[in-house]
């Protein structure tokens, strides 16, 4: 037998190959949350923009409420972040067509407005929003309860 039939010979499988093991269950690479901003000022828009990209998310903005419920109905969203004092349809009327919407009602929602009021306030917790600030707020505070709510990781105030 020729050395290249011997070689041949020596790669041929002897028995039947068993099948490979399944691999584990790994879970897929998650992607960054997705946030959306309802605010119609654009210079507060930014601000929690840069501040939530900061935490490694992404974040789409909207100027009005009526909008906002169509994205929110068009996209996926992790994270609302809505004002109260919107033009059109306020902050409370998107909440509350949120909360109606099947595949929207368990979006967490974190207001964020001018309006002080302890009944604006008690508003927001009965439909459910994960937390109320009060503008002007602190910065290190919001961040910390969107990594709460998105559990990103430790929600201390000024974790990154």
């Amino acid at each position: 037998m020729s050395t290249l039939h011997r070689l041949i010979s020596l790669c041929k499988p002897s028995a039947p190959r068993r099948a490979a093991a399944p691999l584990p269950n790994v879970p897929a690479a998650r992607s960054r949350p997705s946030v959306l901003i309802v605010e119609d000022h654009s210079e507060v828009a930014s601000y929690l923009r840069r501040a939530l990209e900061q935490l490694q998310t992404t974040a789409e903005v909207s100027p009005e409420g009526e909008t906002a419920v169509t994205m929110a109905e068009l996209m996926h969203f992790d994270l609302i972040i809505l004002d109260i004092l919107l033009p059109g349809m306020n902050g409370f009327e998107v909440f509350r067509t949120i909360r109606q919407s099947p595949h929207l009602r368990d979006v967490p929602v974190i207001i964020v407005s001018a309006v002080t009021a302890p009944e604006s306030q008690a508003e927001a917790a009965r439909l459910g929003a994960a937390y109320y600030f009060c503008k002007p707020f602190e910065l290190v505070d919001f961040q910390a309860q969107v990594k709460r709510v998105l559990r990103l990781g430790p929600a201390e105030p000024g974790s990154n």
